[in-house]
């Protein structure tokens, strides 16, 4: 699962349907993968946020 977090960190956009579905391959729920991508995403985001934050100001 580090190889797919890395990737929604990183390049969120490039994750395909083929991406979730090794991951299932591998035993890992939906309802994990779900959480697991919203967690990232969020961690992700409010880090930008932060880094522009420090620019504005």
């Amino acid at each position: 699962m580090t190889a797919y977090l890395q990737k929604v960190h990183a390049a969120a956009y490039t994750i395909t349907d083929a991406d979730v579905d090794a991951m299932k391959a591998t035993g890992v729920s939906e309802d994990e993968i779900f959480e697991q991508t919203v967690a990232a995403a969020i961690s992700e985001g409010l880090r930008r946020l932060a880094a522009a934050e420090r620019v504005i100001t």
